[in-house]
């Protein structure tokens, strides 16, 4: 009989809940889906300890009178700036011996050993093997049974600060919930992406989130880079609110009526009837569009066009698939976000996506049921050790 399992996201001033199931042939099956307000977190983080242990109390009594259930278990997604992405290559001289998998063993143990020592004030998240090469040919799968002489494997440590899941771990403890596993935002919509369009295999996900962004990069369907950036689509509204003294409804209200991507004149003013709650003001289209303008590079540029990170990509042919959690920014913005991404290579397509609201939550659910053939570690709180969880993902 399945078990109905409860996973959470950390978003900012809310928590967005799914209790799920698998049915006999193992298909992903969503029982109920909700969004409680907690405004004691911002950016994924906490703030107020006391007042956010209280809304998450208060939300799983909702959540297990609505589903008749009890949850003593949690799963968790999160978004933080402070989540780290390490590459790291281990080998093992083989001298023609047959690759065997004690050999994964040893270079997955000493990759492992060198992160925490240069890393002590860090937990490892995920482990993920990008690829696996045996005498300088590079396998699809682990080589075993096969005889070389040098094996190699390059894996990327996804890392969170100790005292970051001291404070989440804290927060659930006080709602008698058990953390099962911690899961990377970034991963778990790339891994949804991924699954929807199997085909693409080499790809960059780019999510702005409304104050949150991030990337992440996949070669060959392996995860290789990642990063959470601690700005959002919603610098963009401050902007304009602090430059031009609006708030934000007559924002979003001035944004879905005005096309911004068709301005060059400084003679178009907004019109007067936009201001809803301000003292109308003379303000051109134009200067709104700069202000835009500005933003829009701004952030492009620290997440892709200078990220330092990315420059042995440039030649490559990569989808760029970009996500929204604002819709209005989406539609409104879109052409302005795609228009600033430089990129190289013609071939290079740009996809301008919403994220649903539960997106990233659909992803985790599979991962944590399906597994992922390319992650050694789901997350160091588990009881099995690395390496059975890591074999357990091949045979």
């Amino acid at each position: 009989m399945s078990q109905d399992n409860l996973i959470a996201e950390i978003a900012n001033d809310k928590i967005r809940y799914i209790i799920y199931t698998h049915n006999e042939k193992s298909e992903l099956e969503i029982l109920s889906k909700k969004i409680f307000e907690n405004t004691g977190i911002k950016k994924g983080k906490i703030l107020d300890f006391d007042y956010t242990s209280k809304k998450i109390n208060d939300d799983l009594k909702n959540l297990e009178k609505e589903s008749d259930k009890t949850f003593n278990n949690i799963s968790l997604v999160i978004n933080e700036p402070e989540i780290s992405c390490t590459n790291i290559s281990g080998f093992k001289k083989l001298n023609g011996s047959k690759v065997e998998k004690r050999d994964l063993e040893y270079i997955l143990n000493e990759a492992q050993i060198s992160i925490s020592q240069n890393q002590q004030n860090s937990s490892i998240l995920h482990i993920i093997n990008s690829n696996f090469i045996l005498d300088k040919i590079q396998k699809n799968k682990v080589p075993l049974n096969l005889y070389g002489n040098h094996l190699s494997l390059h894996m990327t440590f996804i890392s969170l600060p100790k005292n970051n899941l001291k404070n989440i771990k804290a927060l659930f403890d006080s709602s008698d919930l058990k953390i099962d596993r911690i899961i990377s935002k970034p991963l778990a919509c790339s891994l949804n992406l991924l699954s929807k369009n199997k085909k693409n295999k080499n790809f960059f996900f780019i999510n702005f989130d409304k104050e949150c962004s991030s990337i992440s990069l996949f070669e060959d369907s392996s995860l290789v880079f990642t990063k959470t950036f601690p700005f959002g689509t919603n610098s963009i509204i401050n902007d304009i609110s602090k430059l031009c003294s609006l708030n934000e409804n007559e924002i979003r209200l001035i944004i879905k009526q005005i096309d911004f991507n068709n301005i060059s004149s400084r003679k178009s003013y907004i019109d007067k009837k936009l201001f809803i709650e301000s003292k109308f003001k003379k303000l051109t289209t134009l200067h709104i569009k700069e202000i835009i303008n500005a933003r829009v590079i701004e952030m492009v540029d620290y997440i892709f066009n200078k990220n330092k990170n990315l420059t042995y990509v440039n030649k490559k042919i990569f989808n760029i698939d970009v996500f929204f959690e604002d819709k209005e920014v989406l539609d409104c913005l879109g052409k302005i976000f795609s228009s600033n991404f430089k990129v190289d290579n013609i071939k290079t397509q740009i996809e301008l996506l919403h994220l649903d609201d539960f997106f990233a939550l659909s992803g985790a659910a599979e991962l944590i049921n399906k597994g992922w053939d390319k992650e050694a570690i789901p997350l160091n709180i588990q009881k099995k050790s690395i390496i059975t969880r890591f074999f357990e993902r091949f045979f």
